[in-house]
């Protein structure tokens, strides 16, 4: 693909609309563009999921987060592009930099949220600049998904669709209706999905409309393969005929997620707007007994799988990272109830551990044949449960005494951030501190959240977010992930468990139940950097591994041996 090409076409569009400059997103509004169709992908060749862009007629500015920082400058013309890292760099900066006094801003109604929306608002009155609503991204119009959805059986979800509903509903107030653009919420509220495809969407091209006291309504362009009595469903191109029918409310949105259209289209059609106080996106975070369990015994399926890969990855004497990521995916689908990956397979060599978001498909295959850090992030959809592990190992003997040192510091910080006990709705920007503190002890940090709620068969990436700036609550029945990492220009380390909060012993507390069982890489363990408390935690974390995957691996000595030699006690 010629993106020079691309952005030059773009630069003609604003010529043709006597504009400036363009907001230009990472997708659209659905959040369903595939790498080499989204916005910011199509012009510049950045494939990272999180990207905010400003084109002007002479400039472009693409603001990433700490994640995406080396990939964006790797992928990208530097003679054309700048590359600054948010949320240090946000939009509004952007904007500041290069408009002048009376320039125009295009802006998509798609493409931007309306809490960006409002803050453009602002930055435009301050310095007089002029802003031109188009009908849609001018390069990419929002894809047309050839997808069905279906919907999720009991066995699944625990609980009925209507209990589910009227959960929502009692939130609201009398003469309140509720938008939804977020797709998890909307998988979780309604028990639906589509059939897993290549970019691990779960539910693209979906929003729904929920009133207080009638059946909801899903708006989607995708074909419903079963009908429910518990919602309506229309196709999206008929959202705002079927808007302007409905009696006259309070609606309440999420400004951080909602586009400028939805809300656009509501005021239109002179409908009250609110900004909701409710997280919606936490519904979905507190599982019941059902998702639980369907989660425990999915666990424990992509565990066997994912040490088969590293055992596989280390003694293997040639072979490269695709081959590896193939490795995983192939094993899965020895299982009746797999069905996808729940996202691209992170596997990478070398050099190419410095990448959070390296993608061997698209940055280069390389060859895994000689000594290295080798690093897998990999997770599976199941039919009623979602996962998400990661590992570092190392390839050779011998490691680098730097090497060892900063997996220990990783290793530490995932250890004390599992052993915790904490008060229940603890904020989640409190848990994240704690994991920090042996990396930011060796002078480093990580540039990206410690941790994400787990999807029940759905979304990877759910509610709640532990990150530095989080004020979601973590409470019992949340199954997350704690992933600490180092990364330098030379190499990364990570390491990932998924983690159930459940009640403890001191009475108002919660604490964790590792639910995943793959060994921690000893070779790169330095013994004498842990604590007695973190090494009995290591040997009995070793111990329960070895003890629930032996017996599944009787017929695979490669495995077996790679098992027992990474869960000695330390």
């Amino acid at each position: 693909m010629n993106f020079e090409s691309n952005l030059k076409e773009l630069r003609k569009f604003l010529d043709s609309i006597k504009a400036d400059a363009i907001l230009v997103a990472m997708n659209n509004f659905f959040g369903n563009f595939k790498s080499e169709l989204s916005g910011i992908r199509y012009i510049s060749g950045f494939s990272g999921s999180n990207g905010r862009a400003v084109v002007y007629k002479n400039k472009a500015l693409l603001s990433v987060d700490g994640r995406y920082t080396k990939q964006a400058t790797d992928q990208t013309n530097s003679e054309i592009w700048t590359i600054r890292e948010f949320p240090e760099f946000d939009t509004i900066k952007m904007i500041e930099e290069a408009m002048n006094p009376g320039d125009t801003l295009a802006i998509a109604p798609f493409s931007i949220t309306y809490k960006s929306y409002l803050k453009v608002l602002k930055i435009a009155k301050s310095k007089n600049l002029k802003l031109k609503i188009i009908d849609n991204y001018p390069l990419k119009s929002f894809e047309i998904s050839n997808e069905k959805i279906y919907l999720i059986g009991l066995e699944c979800m625990g609980e009925t669709r209507e209990s589910r509903i009227n959960k929502i509903q009692e939130t609201l107030k009398e003469g309140e209706s509720l938008l939804l653009t977020d797709s998890a919420a909307i998988g979780w509220i309604f028990g639906i999905r589509i059939a897993p495809t290549e970019d691990k969407c779960v539910l693209p091209n979906c929003i729904a409309f929920i009133e207080k006291k009638q059946k909801p309504v899903i708006f989607s362009d995708l074909e419903l393969l079963d009908n429910s009595e518990d919602f309506q469903y229309f196709n999206i191109k008929d959202f705002e005929k079927i808007i302007s029918s409905k009696e006259r409310s309070i609606v309440n949105f999420d400004f951080s997620r909602t586009p400028l259209y939805f809300v656009k289209a509501f005021e239109d059609n002179e409908f009250e707007i609110k900004s909701s106080s409710v997280n919606y996106g936490l519904f979905e975070s507190r599982k019941n007994r059902t998702e639980i369990e369907n989660l425990k015994i999915a666990s424990k399926k992509a565990s066997l799988s994912f040490i088969k890969t590293l055992a596989f990855a280390e003694n293997t004497t040639s072979t490269t990272e695709i081959e590896i990521a193939e490795f995983f995916e192939n094993d899965l689908k020895l299982y009746d109830n797999f069905i996808s990956l729940s996202f691209n397979s992170i596997s990478a060599f070398g050099k190419n551990t410095s990448i959070v978001h390296y993608n061997p498909k698209v940055c280069g295959n390389a060859e895994v044949n000689t000594n290295g850090l080798f690093l897998l992030d990999a997770g599976a959809h199941f039919s009623n449960s979602t996962t998400d592990m990661t590992r570092t190992i190392y390839r050779g003997e011998n490691p680098d005494e730097e090497l060892k040192i900063i997996y220990s510091a990783v290793l530490r910080s995932v250890i004390i951030f599992s052993s915790m006990r904490f008060p229940n709705a603890s904020k989640a920007c409190y848990l994240d501190s704690i994991a920090r503190f042996f990396i930011w002890n060796k002078g480093y940090d990580y540039h990206f959240g410690t941790g994400h709620g787990i999807g029940s068969f759905g979304n990877v990436h759910e509610h709640p977010r532990i990150s530095p700036t989080s004020l979601e609550e973590i409470m019992k029945d949340m199954v997350l992930t704690v992933e600490p990492g180092i990364y330098r220009e030379d190499f990364g380390i990570r390491l990932e468990n998924m983690l159930l909060t459940r009640n403890s012993i001191k009475q108002g507390f919660v604490e964790f139940e590792t639910l995943n069982y793959i060994p921690f890489c000893r070779k790169l363990i330095i013994k004498d950097m842990f604590s007695n408390f973190e090494l009995e935690w290591l040997n009995r974390y070793h111990k329960k591994v070895y003890e629930t995957l032996e017996n599944y691996l009787k017929d695979d000595e490669l495995t077996l041996n790679w098992l027992k030699e990474n869960t000695r006690e330390i």
